[in-house]
């Protein structure tokens, strides 16, 4: 029915990273940040030809992975800039000799708390930039996407959220809103600058997707006790109809995109570790598989007259755009390219409640050293994409295996839910039971498993290392925390709903007593390396600062050193952010050969 185009290009580099990308209004044009080395720089993508072609829009820097870039549909980019406190809007202009660089020029400057863009679909709103204020309303402004400043249209008494145009003109636009009625979905239009509930919506029923040209909606409603997505036609009256068999797709369902008739909807579905793209009939309620190499696919996605674009990665790539051509174009699929470096495999181990599968970098029992890596989350997983830190592992004679124990989304409710009230229970038996497995594969020849993990996956390595101290020979962990409750009680908003959500503050009773890394400390003999951003946004670097000062103030019992890696400016993935590749380059120095230089236990702060 369809093929991948790929990008064409120079090659790909081991450390290139992608983040935020958006697509114009019409889906010509589409932008990321890329980070080459040690610098983020939005790139432009064009979709006008018969594959996607990218270009770096080299300039005076100063993104971050909070800018946010906008394509035009004429070639331009809109950033949003955050900027101490303030937001810069620019408009970076490409050049026409490629290698020169971009001419930016600044548009305005807004001191809003909050200012989110969203691409707009006709010339003249390239996009709409919405500014949340402290009193909980909005200000919505026009960006035309040319070298002028932004038009507000319209002063909003509510916060709103997401943003799916209803029409081609670029007047309707719907909104989600937690103080209107209809499921909080409402309707702006853009020509007078007034809100209006959507119709036709149950109360409790969502809208995700529109085909403006036909007025088809796709929505989603609590039906039965499970989330399920519906369609219907805008304007026209009777129930939403929820169709059985899109409803009956196994795996983590993520809406993509529809076409633009509206009869034909993208899907990425999660099995596993593997992303696969669902085209389903809504008419016929009928759903076919485009073969995709095995990889991942992404939220973002645009589905216009040239094609469905979308954004997928490989253990080869990083995320690229890849375009799934209309039918009458159809041919068989062309692969990304030829693997450059060894591949990673998905194994299957048997846990203490049922099998476990993982991304397997190299061979655990006969490498030098294996490091076992778990996840952020809980609710996540570890996918088969590209990871540049399990690269540069491999590539450095150490093994990887990033398993997706229990709590782990993708494998059904069962197997996710089931840290849910017990954080560290379940899924640190997984991983305990893991590591048993590893040691004895290795042989009493070669060193202990290492253990790594960022996020929850931190707080659960060092859990690790606590209970079985004798089971690993060192651990690097990136944004540990100290326990759910600590993290309630010091996290944002949106942290302390997840934890209340996941019964994260419940203790556990047994031998090794309350999840308290505070308390556990003195369990762990082994060498550690901390690593946390200083500005991080999520869990706050108070955490690894005090769980730092216990095990100083307690000798790291049995001698073991400890490297506390304090990034100055960085956030919740400091691995990713500017400067990054030196962070990569501790974390990976540490796993191989140690720390690369004497430890600096005591120091409050020792940057990169």
């Amino acid at each position: 029915m369809s093929r991948i185009v790929s990008a064409t290009g120079r090659g790909v580099l081991p450390d290139v990273r992608r983040i935020n990308f958006c697509f114009s209004g019409g889906g010509r044009y589409a932008a990321c940040l890329v980070r080459r080395g040690h610098r983020l720089a939005p790139e432009l993508w064009d979709l006008t030809g018969s594959a996607p072609r990218a270009r770096i829009l080299h300039g005076p820097g100063g993104e971050s992975p909070q800018t946010t870039p906008v394509a035009t549909d004429d070639g331009r980019v809109l950033l949003c800039r955050p900027d101490g406190g303030v937001h810069r809007l620019l408009l970076a202009v490409p050049s026409r000799d490629g290698d020169a660089p971009a001419e930016e020029r600044r548009l305005a400057t807004v001191g809003g708390p909050a200012l989110r863009l969203l691409a707009g679909p006709v010339p003249g709103t390239a996009a709409l930039a919405f500014e949340a204020d402290t009193n909980r309303r909005t200000t919505v402004w026009r960006l035309s996407g040319r070298d002028e400043p932004p038009e507000p249209i319209a002063e909003l008494p509510v916060l709103v959220n997401g943003g799916v145009w209803l029409d081609g003109t670029g007047d309707r636009l719907a909104l989600a809103s937690g103080r209107a009625g209809a499921g909080g979905t409402v309707v702006l239009d853009l020509s007078r600058g007034v809100l209006a509930p959507l119709g036709g919506l149950a109360g409790d029923e969502h809208l995700l997707l529109a085909a403006p040209r036909t007025g088809v909606l796709l929505t989603a409603a609590r039906r039965d006790g499970a989330y399920r997505l519906g369609v219907r036609r805008h304007g026209h009256e009777g129930p939403t109809a929820f169709p059985d068999r899109l409803n009956a797709i196994e795996g983590g369902v993520t809406p993509l995109a529809l076409d633009p008739a509206g009869r034909h909807l993208a899907l990425a579905v999660t099995r596993g570790v593997r992303s696969h793209l669902l085209l389903h009939d809504l008419v016929e309620d009928a759903c076919r598989e485009v073969d995709l190499p095995a990889g991942v696919l992404y939220r973002r996605a645009h589905w216009g007259d040239t094609g469905l674009h979308l954004v997928h990665s490989t253990p080869d790539h990083p995320p690229v755009l890849i375009t799934a051509v209309r039918p009458s174009r159809s041919r068989a699929v062309r692969r990304l390219s030829r693997p450059r470096w060894a591949q990673p495999s998905v194994r299957g181990y048997d846990g203490p409640a049922g099998d476990i599968e993982a991304v397997v970098y190299g061979d655990p029992g006969a490498a030098r050293r294996a490091v076992l890596a778990l996840h952020g989350g809980p609710e996540s997983s570890w996918q088969l994409g590209f990871d540049p830190l399990f690269r540069r592992l491999a590539a450095a004679g150490i093994a990887v295996v990033a398993p997706n124990q229990r709590g782990s989304t993708g494998y059904g409710a069962a197997h996710r839910d089931a840290v849910r009230g017990a954080w560290g229970g379940p899924d640190l038996d997984d991983v305990l039971h893991l590591g048993r497995a590893l040691s004895a594969a290795r042989g009493p020849g070669r060193e202990r498993p290492m253990l790594y993990g960022p996020s929850y996956g931190a707080y659960l390595a060092l859990l690790a290392a606590a209970a079985r101290p004798g089971l690993w020979s060192r651990a690097a962990v990136v944004a540990p925390f100290l326990s759910g409750r600590h993290l309630h009680a010091d996290g944002p908003p949106e942290v302390r709903h997840l934890i209340d959500r996941l019964g994260g503050r419940e203790e556990i009773d047994d031998d090794l007593g309350p999840r308290d890394l505070l308390r556990l400390a003195d369990r762990m003999r082994l060498p550690l390396l901390i690593v946390h951003g200083e500005q991080d946004p999520v869990i706050p670097v108070a955490h690894s600062r005090r769980l730092r000062d216990r095990l100083c103030g307690s000798g790291h019992r049995g001698g073991a050193d400890l490297t506390y890696l304090e990034v100055p400016g960085a956030g919740h993935d400091p691995l990713s952010e500017a400067g990054g590749h030196l962070v990569l380059d501790r974390v990976v120095g540490f796993l191989s050969e140690g720390a690369g230089r004497r430890p600096l236990p005591c120091d409050r702060r020792n940057p990169p």
